[in-house]
């Protein structure tokens, strides 16, 4: 068995997987401070992996921290994913590779193993990221976009007039809390479709992929065609793991 894992700046998500179907995902709300703690204690009534294999944004402190409980617990060494300049059939566009979030990376890798056509990835996370993907397999390069609860908590935090109240996403918004939520929502909304209509305008026509935990809150309200693929990250990592089926030291 192997545990398959997504440490994000607000959310801690896994899977386990033997090789054929992934076991149903779990996930808990978490900042980076409590994200190491949660998980662990989430994962202390597993059965021990043979295997685990992180994609992680949280930090280094939280990598040593995850490492550290791992290996105590199980006696076995993390697979940590890092963006390389080439691997399972993609070419990295930065010119230094490394510092593509790791993230984005796997998110290209298992848009590449669901098609070899030209593919555009809209991750709706903390940060809304859009990558593109060239037919032939070269990383096109991207953008980072403020996601709907930063840009929500900027407006609390940067004006006196905006208390941070839920609202309905509303188009014609008749209270400020409902302009705030229908703003950033429809906001996030217009930057997926317009940036990935220029993108498809520079670098051809290809599949729209919506992943990300904002993926399903903003589909709705997206005009141009998407393929929703919640779990696309879980995708990418069993990707890794066929290729690389020897347990890293």
């Amino acid at each position: 068995m192997i545990l398959l894992a997504d440490i994000g700046n607000s959310r801690v998500k896994w899977v386990t997987y033997d090789g054929g179907e992934s076991r149903p995902s779990a996930w808990l709300r978490a900042d980076r401070a409590e994200s190491v703690e949660l998980a662990c204690a989430q994962w202390q009534g597993l059965p021990r992996p043979d295997r685990v294999l992180i994609v992680s944004v949280a930090g280094l402190e939280a990598r040593s921290a995850l490492s550290e409980w791992i290996e105590r617990a199980w006696g076995i060494k993390v697979e940590f994913v890092v963006s390389t300049a080439a691997a399972c059939g993609i070419q990295n566009a930065y010119a230094e590779p490394e510092r593509l979030g790791a993230d984005r990376w796997v998110a290209l890798i298992a848009a590449r193993s669901l098609t070899q056509q030209a593919c555009y990835v809209a991750d709706c996370g903390t940060a809304l990221t859009i990558d593109a993907l060239a037919a032939d397999g070269r990383h096109l390069g991207g953008v980072i976009v403020p996601g709907i609860q930063l840009m929500r908590q900027a407006l609390y935090r940067e004006t006196r007039q905006i208390p941070p109240e839920q609202g309905e996403p509303r188009l014609f918004g008749q209270s400020t809390r409902d302009c705030v939520w229908g703003g950033t929502l429809y906001a996030v909304a217009a930057a997926i479709d317009g940036i990935t209509e220029r993108m498809m305008a520079a670098g051809g026509s290809g599949i729209r992929f919506l992943t990300g935990g904002g993926a399903e809150a903003v589909s709705p309200y997206l005009l141009g065609a998407f393929r929703l693929e919640p779990n696309l990250l879980f995708d990418g990592l069993r990707v890794i793991a066929k290729q690389n089926p020897e347990r890293q030291s």
